[in-house]
């Protein structure tokens, strides 16, 4: 009695052996399935335009933000001393091009009555020229020191969540810095690789099952939004000497592709990184039921 149990166990683990392994094959190649994938997005790093020591911060890690809301301000003592100097410089150069030009005017009229030598005529002009090549300098100038004391107040560029955010109140920060991190909920998606084999089933705007490991128990729908065209061993920059690759094993691992998905209705608190198995839908229930049983699964691993 004994015996017939442990054959039937035996025999019953080798059937589900086998078909797991016909499922993985015919996977690979009609209904692609991958535990490869991640939430990514995109997040921007905001850096400062000048140089300073950080006056203010007005937002704290996890605040959500919109474009155009002040986050930092800096230390504008020296930028408002240099608007000031530029302003200076601006007003002497306008007054010096006012009495070239005055007196240019004048020698011009001298000049034409004969009453003035082309030298002198000549002499003016270039002064009038130098100055009015002055005035514009300082004009350039002005707007410089205006757009550095302009930057001494950092706003968000995008709307979004800060993260990464270390600086404080009288740190001093450079151009070379990022402050803080701005990721865009809105702008999730997945990253998932597939193996090859499975590429002609990935096309655009086909549906998927999407499995998130924070989520178990839930299936997601999706969509493939594109296939990468390249990937950093197939890409090569021109003028470069071909480079063979040297396989040693008898069985050789399989390539992946990166595709990225578009989940149709993400949940709310999915955090960019966490980890998420994908799975092709076809026209039968097969990719439903096991993504179904996989997501049960994700309860204990």
């Amino acid at each position: 009695m004994k015996r017939d149990i442990y054959a039937y166990l035996t025999s019953f683990v080798l059937i589900l052996a086998i078909a797991f392994s016909v499922f993985l094959v015919i996977s690979d190649n009609e209904v692609p399935f991958t535990t490869q994938a991640r939430v990514k997005t995109a997040a921007l790093d905001l850096s400062p335009e000048v140089s300073g020591h950080i006056a203010t911060v007005l937002v704290n890690e996890g605040d959500r933000v919109v474009a155009g809301q002040r986050l930092f301000e800096l230390d504008d003592s020296q930028y408002q001393l240099a608007v000031d100097k530029a302003q200076a410089n601006l007003q002497q150069a306008q007054s010096q091009w006012q009495q070239a030009d005055r007196y240019l005017q004048r020698i011009q009229s001298l000049y034409q009555s004969a009453s003035t030598s082309k030298e002198q005529r000549d002499e003016a002009l270039t002064n009038e020229q130098s100055a009015s090549a002055n005035l514009q300098a300082a004009k350039t100038d002005l707007k410089i020191a205006q757009r550095n004391l302009e930057h001494t107040t950092i706003t968000a560029t995008q709307d979004g969540i800060v993260t990464n955010l270390t600086y404080q109140a009288g740190m001093y920060v450079t151009p070379a810095d990022t402050l803080v991190h701005i990721v865009n909920p809105q702008g999730l998606w997945i990253a998932a690789d597939f193996t090859e084999k499975g590429l002609p089933a990935l096309t655009t705007n086909r549906e998927v099952n999407i499995v998130f490991d924070a989520y178990p128990n839930q299936v997601f729908r999706g969509h493939i939004r594109s296939v990468d065209p390249a990937i950093s061993i197939g890409a090569e920059s021109t003028a470069n000497l071909a480079q063979v690759e040297e396989e040693t094993r008898w069985i050789r691992p399989q390539q992946k592709i990166r595709v990225r998905i578009q989940a149709d209705q993400a949940p709310a608190l999915l955090v960019a990184g966490s980890r998420a198995s994908v799975m092709v839908r076809d026209g039968s229930h097969v990719a439903d039921i096991w993504m179904t049983i996989l997501s049960w699964m994700r309860y204990i691993y």
